[in-house]
Formats: C-alpha cells, structure tokens, sequence
C-alpha cells in the first residue's frame, strides 16, 4: 500500500456493512493490481497524471464552514438545491417533491436495494481513480426518481471547494431513474479560492425503461486543482441520457464517459464545450457501447485551446454483433489561440454489426483572420474581439440545451 500514493489512513473507512467492507477491499485489490494509469496506458497515453501522484494530498476535512457563501445562493424557486463543501454534505431538510427520494450516501449504504447498484455501472479493473473513490467509499448522494415520476423543478447539486489546499476529496453519486421517470439534475463544480485540491467524483446512472436523464455539469475548479470524474451509465429499453458539460477550470481535468446502451431504442448524446486555459490540460474521454438493436447516440464537443494549454479528446464508439440498426456519430472542433498549444484527437469506431450508420470527424483551425479584422475596424479591442469569436464558437453547444434558465444560469 506504500507504493500507492494518495492511499492513506485504510482503517478511517472500515464499515459495520460487510458488503461496503468488501467492496472498499475489492476497490483496493483492483487499483494493487493494476496501480494508477501511465502514458503507456492506452486510454491514459495523452493525459500524464503524475503531477496528481507527486501531491502530497491529505484526507482531513476540517468542520463545514459556518459562512460559506454556498449557504445564500439558494433560489428554490428555480431548482432543488444540495450543498457539498470540501466534499462534505451540508445536511439539510431536502424538501423534496413527490417521486424524488434523494440519501446521503453514508445512510444509503445501509439500504440494501441501493447497495446493489454499487460498482455495477464499471469495472474498476479499468477505471484505477474509479477503484481509489471505491476504496473511500464514504460521502455522496443515492438519488431516485420514482416510476412514471417528472420531476418539474431541476435538481441541482453544488459542489463548493472552500480553501481545500491540499486535500483529496472523493464523492460517489448514484442516480437511479426508474421506468418512464423524468427528471434534470445540474452538477456545478465551482472553487472560492486557487488552491490546489484533488476532486475524484464517480456517478453510476441507472436508466430503466423509457426513462430520461438530462446531466448538466459545470466544472469551474481552481486552475491549480485536479479534477477526475467518471460518469458511468446502463441505459435500458427506450431509456435516454443527454449530457451538457461545461469545462473551464482545473490545473488536470479529465472528465470520461461510460455509456452502455443495453435495450432497444435506447439513446445518449453528450454535447461538451471547454476551454484549455494556460498552462493545463483538459481530457474528454468517451465510451459508448452499443449492446442492442436501434440504438443511437451522439457525441459533439467543440473546444479552445489558450497558449501553453493542451486537451484531448478520445471518443469511441462500439457497436456488438447483432446491435442492427444502430447510429451512432461523433464529432470534435477545436479552436487554437496560441501556436503553442497541444491538441490530440483520437475518435474511434468499432462495428462487429450490419447495417449500421456511423461517423466520426475532427477540425482544428485558427481564429478566422477575417472576422478579427472585421470587428477590429468596428473599433473593438482585439482582446475582446478574441472574446467574442472564442465565445460564439463554444455557443454552438449551449444553444442546443432545451432548458433556456439553466443554458442562461450556467453555460452563458
């Protein structure tokens, strides 16, 4: 356990639920076994995580801050808040409306019909950050919607980093849509202060039959944070995930995708707009898997590159023996700022079926010259005349969210 960094203090998280005992204990096996990804690691081989390992990052949270500012940003007449702070939750009446059962993890761990989807959307074998939030298994939400429910209000659920200098946090969700259930939930990463701190954050979403989960996120870390999250999805019979994400912060970020699409009909598009800033790297990693007939999916991020900035994105696409009639496509742009930056692009297809539609594409290009000076001669800064074509290019993802206060509230 030495050799593993960020491993620490193994017997804080020993639990009186044999089950969660032995899936912490599994979680460590795995990440042993396998140890944290290298560039040789093929899914890891642009993204280089040693400068996370060489942190000295400690598990002691102090007490919830009693002014935090999370506390006055409450508009309950908009969406159904949740506070985190330093990945602890501020425990609060959730005044949740009929068909909506929302448990902090630690008193979901004792339901045994909530334990039973725990680990089951992964396979820590081959997510290592997934197996180090399994082995911490401790702080996080189980968030039902209930059969048939639609749930009117968004869901959203604030993740604060208050002065966290040094701290590792690791937050595990588990999002369960029942059969013909409706509902949005907003995930907003935001930090008060440049500190450096390592967010690790598993969500394993269930989606039974044709129910829908619109998954917003907005990750708006410090830019000397390090920030992983793996978004794990089973997708049954006529089920449908859209993801809208938001990336602008973080010193290392990489958020990844799992999406398995196991009944028929069943869909996932995943729409994404980042921005590289200066000196750090933005990794966008997606899996979807097509496991069953007339299933579609999408993938559609656009991006920009600052100077000294690097990002890659890795979306593949599989398509298993007889998944027939299924469409799935995939495209990423890039815009560079700076000759300096570094952009890999890997977009992949694997098909072992017939009669299938698929598609993948991937541009890079520089500010169009033409409109700079356009708006330039208009006697526009050419700083802000920067602005305004970086922010038109990413915009092309926020106009496609179908709720216009969240697109307004979040992503403009």
């Amino acid at each position: 356990m030495n050799d593993l960094p960020l491993i620490q203090n193994a017997n804080m998280f020993l639990s009186d639920r044999p089950s969660v005992y032995a899936f912490r204990q599994q979680s460590l096996l795995s990440l042993t076994k396998k140890g944290y990804p290298t560039l040789k690691s093929e899914a890891w081989k642009y993204t280089d995580i040693r400068p996370i390992l060489n942190q000295k990052l400690t598990l002691e949270h102090n007490d919830l801050c009693n002014h935090c500012h999370c506390q006055t940003e409450k508009d309950d007449s908009f969406a159904l808040n949740i506070f985190f702070c330093n990945g602890k939750l501020h425990i609060e009446d959730f005044n949740t409306p009929p068909g909506l059962n929302i448990t902090p993890l630690p008193l979901a761990l004792y339901n045994k019909e909530y334990t039973s989807y725990i680990g089951h959307a992964y396979d820590a074998d081959k997510h290592p950050f997934a197996a180090l939030n399994g082995f911490y298994l401790e702080e996080g939400l189980c968030i039902c919607v209930e059969k048939a429910a639609k749930i009117a209000k968004p869901l959203t659920i604030n993740y604060n980093a208050h002065s966290p200098d040094g701290r590792q946090i690791h937050l595990h969700n588990i999002f369960i849509i029942e059969k013909g259930a409706d509902i949005e939930i907003v995930e907003n990463y935001t930090a008060d202060s440049d500190a450096t701190y390592f967010n690790n954050i598993v969500n394993e979403i269930y989606i039974k039959e044709g129910g829908k989960l619109n998954h917003y996120i907005i990750q708006k870390e410090s830019h000397s944070a390090y920030h992983i999250a793996l978004n794990a999805a089973k997708i049954q019979k006529s089920g449908t995930y859209h993801q809208y994400y938001k990336a602008s912060g973080a010193k290392i970020s990489r958020h990844e995708n799992l999406i398995n699409l196991e009944g028929p009909s069943a869909n996932a598009e995943i729409y994404a707009a980042y921005t590289a800033k200066k000196e750090c790297l933005n990794d966008i990693t997606t899996n979807i898997n097509h496991l069953s007939q007339n299933t579609t999916s999408s993938q559609y991020v656009k991006g920009v590159l600052e100077e000294n900035s690097s990002a890659v994105f890795q979306g593949k696409i599989h398509i298993a023996p007889h998944a027939d009639k299924t469409c799935g496509t995939q495209l990423h742009k890039a815009l560079y700022l700076n000759d300096n930056a570094n952009l890999n692009c890997k977009p992949e297809l694997e098909i072992f079926a017939d009669d299938v539609k698929c598609s993948h594409g991937a541009s890079c290009g520089e500010i169009n010259k033409d409109q700079l000076f356009y708006l330039i001669s208009r006697g526009i800064s050419k700083k802000e005349a920067i602005k305004i074509l970086t922010e038109a290019h990413l915009n092309e993802i926020f106009a496609l969210i179908p709720n216009e206060k969240i697109q307004n509230k979040y992503f403009y």
